[in-house]
């Protein structure tokens, strides 16, 4: 095989497994009930991204085909997604093209790129929550602690939403900078690690048992915690004596809910969908390929972790389950 064909190979290869976390590596977090999986979500994209980067010569050039494809599937797979989540596809991979493309060594790349991508992640949910309940939101909160820092005898006038989005981002974004450096690393990692895993595999007894059941109450739990919040902020518009104020809250909020989920959502997925259907026909053949990739490297979920646990205990166990499931997926004849 020739170092082009080799390159392309592990490339479709770490295409369809940044694929199937999109489409299934969640679902897989939320049966072993790891916490935070969205943030470990986002983890897994820059270490694939910055893989996809050592791996080929035209680094920007093929993280975009990736992201395309990525997106692309899933569209096919997961046509419910909220908008949000194939803008954040999106801007993973276009601001690796960026880093990958600007920076020649390789490893500090890595490091900024997942700075910028978790930066970003963490911003988003900020944005998101301001357009559905606006500044009151952040007022309220403000009110409402201030309120008990009074009681206490404490400082009074202290902007408890400022520094929650400032810890909050911080904390997003020095895991992007960890992430980002660990796989920068990741390659050597990879090649030293892939002959243990692979014989470790052969020795290995697991069912698919393994895999716990769950319920996907993504909406459900949507809404309560929409209803929720909301309520919050009429609590302490109340308590404050601001009825108006309240009012004017309750009013935009619902006004901005009704925007977003019935005007906005369903106009940003038609455009994705209508972007989709002409970009499926010239990725036709690499699509199929991705998709047949995929129940292949599901499999290789349930034995990567196990096998992770066998040696590691507490936070190793989710290091050594990515690098094992990378293992399983480059170099297992599936």
């Amino acid at each position: 095989m020739s170092v082009q064909d080799n390159q392309t190979s592990t490339h479709t290869k770490l295409t369809a497994l940044w694929a199937l976390s999109e489409s299934g590596l969640g679902g897989f977090m939320h049966a072993l009930k790891i916490p935070f999986t969205g943030f470990f979500l986002g983890g897994f994209a820059i270490v694939i991204i910055s893989l996809i980067a050592h791996h080929t010569q035209h680094k920007s050039k093929s993280i975009l085909q990736a992201t395309i494809l990525v997106i692309l599937i899933k569209v096919l797979v997961s046509p419910h997604s909220p908008p949000m989540a194939y803008i954040a596809v999106a801007f993973q991979g276009l601001s690796g093209m960026a880093m990958f493309k600007l920076i020649p060594n390789t490893r500090l790349a890595a490091a900024l790129f997942g700075l910028i991508a978790l930066m970003e992640s963490a911003f988003q949910k900020f944005l998101v929550m301001t357009l559905i309940f606006g500044q009151s939101l952040w007022e309220a909160l403000d009110l409402f602690v201030n309120a008990i820092l009074k009681d206490m005898s404490f400082i009074a006038n202290f902007s408890f939403s400022f520094w929650l989005i400032v810890l909050y981002t911080g904390i997003y974004s020095v895991w992007g900078l960890v992430i980002g450096i660990w796989a920068g690393g990741l390659p050597k990692q990879l090649y030293h690690k892939s002959d243990e895993v692979l014989f470790q595999l052969q020795n290995l007894n697991y069912t698919q048992n393994d895999l716990l059941a769950y319920k996907k109450n993504k909406h459900k739990f949507k809404l309560i915690g929409a209803f929720f919040l909301l309520l919050f902020v009429v609590s302490v518009f109340a308590m404050q004596g601001f009825g108006g104020k309240a009012i004017y809250a309750i009013l935009r909020s619902l006004a901005a809910m009704l925007l977003i989920f019935y005007v906005l959502n369903p106009f940003l997925k038609w455009a994705i969908k209508k972007w989709a259907n002409k970009q499926q026909h010239q990725h036709k053949q690499t699509l199929a390929q991705l998709v047949d990739l995929m129940p292949n490297f599901k499999n290789n979920l349930a034995p990567a972790f196990k096998i992770a646990q066998l040696q590691n205990k507490g936070l190793k166990v989710f290091s050594a389950f990515v690098v094992n499931l990378i293992v399983l997926s480059l170099y297992k004849n599936n």
